[in-house]
Order: structure tokens, then sequence, then C-alpha cells
């Protein structure tokens, strides 16, 4: 039996620089594929051959197709063997990378935990060699932050020409984003409406609208799928006990948390770490 795989978390190689750029053939080492990683940063892959290979994203396995860009969120657990892949590869400071999306007149939803995936078509294609050129240039040169926020921009603007792959999209305002922010900071030790309607200076009622509006959830929803996706990334990649996780996640009983967990997934906690178990083997 193979060694259950556990969560490295993992943080930018220089702080000092918000864009690191890689090719993926030639950094085999930053990518153990006998290790799960959680980023505290964007990643942005563009996968320009792969041959059969997969990658999983939150207890979810996805094909890797050649000439595919991905955007993997900070906190996400993603898992790929580099081996047979070819690319290049972006870790993008997250503060950095909103500043320059809020920048962009042209905005979607590059926020919250959408797996977010794009096809680079045969046009597209020398477009994005050139971008990647530059970007790989700067970055192993002068490294100045100004030129890597603009080449970053055209990135973005380009990017959302492509097409999406099954996902769809929503254009958000500041207030969103910021809401979005605020429950990635606090999903944990705050759950109700009215904290999350202060900060954002609206009504619950108005909060709950513009959500459903822009992401289809409500605050209750979002904060409930967040909680429940970092129980799951506990549970499933931890050697923590259940009692442990549940204090963590602030439920004062751990019989609570158990009852939170089974009603949106259908199955204890144990019996979800078990299935964890069988699948990486």
């Amino acid at each position: 039996m193979k060694s259950r795989k556990q969560v490295i978390q993992i943080q930018q190689q220089d702080k000092d620089i918000p864009i690191e750029f890689f090719r993926i053939e030639n950094s085999l080492e930053l990518f153990d594929f006998k290790q799960h990683y959680q980023y505290n940063f964007y990643q942005i892959y563009w996968f320009t051959g792969a041959s059969g290979e997969e990658h999983q994203i939150d207890f979810t396995t996805y094909q890797i197709e050649p000439n595919q860009i991905w955007i993997i969120y900070p906190g996400q657990v993603h898992y790929f063997d580099p081996i047979a892949v070819s690319g290049y590869y972006l870790a993008i400071d997250m503060d950095y990378f909103h500043r320059v999306l809020f920048n962009e007149a042209k905005q979607k939803a590059f926020t919250g935990h959408n797996h977010l995936k794009f096809d680079v078509t045969l046009p597209m294609q020398k477009l994005f060699e050139h971008l990647h050129l530059l970007i790989e240039m700067e970055f192993h040169s002068l490294k100045r932050a100004a030129v890597l926020e603009k080449y970053l921009q055209l990135y973005i603007l380009h990017l959302q020409d492509l097409p999406v792959v099954q996902q769809s999209h929503v254009t958000i305002d500041a207030r969103i984003h910021k809401l979005l922010e605020l429950i990635e900071r606090h999903y944990i030790t705050q759950r109700k409406n009215e904290f999350y309607a202060d900060k954002v200076a609206l009504s619950t009622k108005r909060m709950n609208e513009i959500l459903l509006l822009s992401i289809g959830k409500s605050l209750k929803q979002q904060l409930q799928d967040r909680l429940l996706l970092e129980a799951k990334r506990l549970v499933g990649h931890s050697t923590e006990n259940i009692q442990d996780i549940a204090h963590k996640l602030c439920f004062s009983e751990v019989s609570y948390f158990n009852r939170f967990f089974k009603k949106l997934t259908l199955q204890t906690p144990l019996n979800f770490r078990e299935q964890v178990k069988k699948v990486q083997g």
C-alpha cells in the first residue's frame, strides 16, 4: 500500500517579485508528484503538451489537454505529475493579482474557487508565446515589477478573449470582489450576514441580492461551501484527528462538525477520509 499523499503548504520563492515565471519541463523540482500542494498565491498554467495526463484540484480529477490555460486559486489543493507535461507556469502574488485585475475595465470572475480554464485557439497561440517570452525575459533579467505588471495586464486582457471551457462568467463589481475577499479571510470565524454586510455598507438583503446575481449563491451558501471545502482538505489530506479539525474550524463540538459535514456530503468525516485513502492508494 502506498503512503497517503500529504498537503504541503507552498509560498512564492521570491517574495520581492510579484510574478515568477517557469517552464514546466525545466522546473520539475517544483512539482514533486508524490505530494499534494496548497499555495497562497495564484497560479497560471499553460499546458502546451500533454499525453493523457491528469491533474487534481480539490479532490476532483481533470484531463490535461494541450493548449489549455488553467487558473489555480490561492488555497486550492493541486497535484499533477509534470514528467509527461510541457508548458509554462506563472506564480502571482494574490494581492498583486487582484490589484491588476481590478484596474482593468474588462473584468471577469477570477475570484472565488471556480475551476477556470481556457482554450488557446490556434490564431492566439503565437500571441501567447510572445507574451510568455516577454515575461520570461524580464523575470530572468531586470525583474522590474512595473514592467511585469504591464505584461500581466496584457496577459489578462488577452486571456479573457479566449474561449472558456465549461465555465460561466459574470462581471463583478468592487463590492462583490470585497465580499469574496472578506469571506476568504473570515469564513472560519465570522458566519453572520451582518458582519459582511456592514463591511461593504449594504443591508443584508441587498448584499444577498447582488451575490445571487453575481455568483448565484447567497452569503450563507458561499460561506458554507468555503467551510466545507476547507473541511474536506483537512480531513482528506492531513493526519489531524477529527476533533482537532472541528476545533480549528471553530465548531464548538465535534458532533456539530460531523453533522455539518454529513449533511453536505452524505458521509461522515471518517468515511470521507477512508474514501480519499482508497482513491490515492
